[in-house]
């Protein structure tokens, strides 16, 4: 167990590590989200007469185009919440790409009249005000360039806040099996549930496994030591401090769960980073889990030499 001094330091290096690389990555992110969302505004643009057509024709068109008008209805709607207005289990699907299988063609050619009637109903007028008064063409063309720009920083600025969080937790995954792998460790090809100790040889490791404890629950990655033991192994990137009781609750549960299958012999690390407290630090460890910071990732060989 870490000294206080020693906790106060990796807290700090932590939260410094967590921000640097949130800002860094997720300014990259947007700027190439933003980039895409602008062709397709374009696009757009295009297909409805500068917004003042949108008609079931456009969508059918070119169906990517609903991930711009669903921006531009108030307020903007997601992909999945969209989708159920008109039976869809989201329309990400048709955002995707322009064509489709005959099911799929059919099913968008049935259901853009409706989107295109919703989307007329509740369009954001006041974004594109060409279209509530006549304007010069100098004026006009000024209008449509806040209006891109209005969309397209929307649009960036949710997906890069998705695109972060799915790159972080594998990025941190990563990094947990760039440190095994260096310590000699080899990835197995066992894909089933983790039920005993056997399941995995010695000196290799599983990425996102379900183990049985008491019920049955992902670890992010599962490790034999080898020594006669099974190293449970959740990544915890906590960005935003009031989540971190949370995601250290998740971790003891699960703990607390796997350590009734006494066929595992399981160890329970958390690979954590970002803005914890010392108390939420603490809480692990008297909960029986190993804390390892992901800035000094090297240091789960510690645990597994153990």
């Amino acid at each position: 167990m870490a000294t206080k001094k020693d906790l106060k330091k990796n807290i700090a290096k932590s939260r410094e590590f967590e921000m640097q690389t949130y800002v860094i990555a997720t300014a990259e992110m947007y700027a190439t989200h933003r980039e895409y969302a602008a062709t397709l505004f374009d696009r757009t643009l295009e297909l409805t007469s500068d917004f003042t057509d949108i008609s079931e024709k456009a969508i059918i068109e070119d169906s990517r185009i609903l991930r711009i008008l669903r921006y531009c209805v108030s307020p903007s709607i997601s992909q999945m919440k969209f989708g159920q207005l008109f039976g869809l289990s989201s329309t990400e699907p048709f955002e995707k790409k322009k064509k489709f299988s005959k099911a799929a063609a059919a099913q968008l050619a049935e259901l853009a009249p409706k989107i295109a009637a919703f989307v007329n109903e509740h369009f954001d007028k006041d974004r594109c005000l060409w279209l509530i008064r006549r304007m010069p063409t100098a004026e006009r063309a000024l209008a449509v360039q806040y209006a891109r720009s209005w969309t397209c920083s929307l649009i960036a600025d949710q997906n890069a806040q998705t695109a972060y969080r799915n790159w972080r937790k594998k990025g941190q995954e990563n990094r947990i099996e760039e440190a095994l792998i260096a310590l000699g460790f080899s990835k197995t090809d066992y894909s089933g549930d983790i039920k005993k100790l056997s399941d995995l040889s010695p000196k290799s490791y599983s990425m996102e496994r379900r183990v049985k404890g008491r019920t049955v629950q992902k670890a992010d990655l599962v490790i034999r030591a080898e020594s006669e033991r099974l190293v449970l192994v959740e990544a915890k990137a906590i960005g935003v401090e009031l989540d971190a009781y949370k995601r250290v609750k998740e971790c003891c549960d699960k703990a607390q769960d796997w350590a009734t299958n006494k066929q595992l012999k399981a160890v329970v690390v958390a690979v954590i980073a970002g803005f914890l407290t010392d108390t939420n630090v603490e809480t692990l460890e008297a909960a029986g889990v190993r804390v390892v910071w992901e800035h000094e990732i090297k240091r789960i060989g510690d645990v597994l030499a153990e």
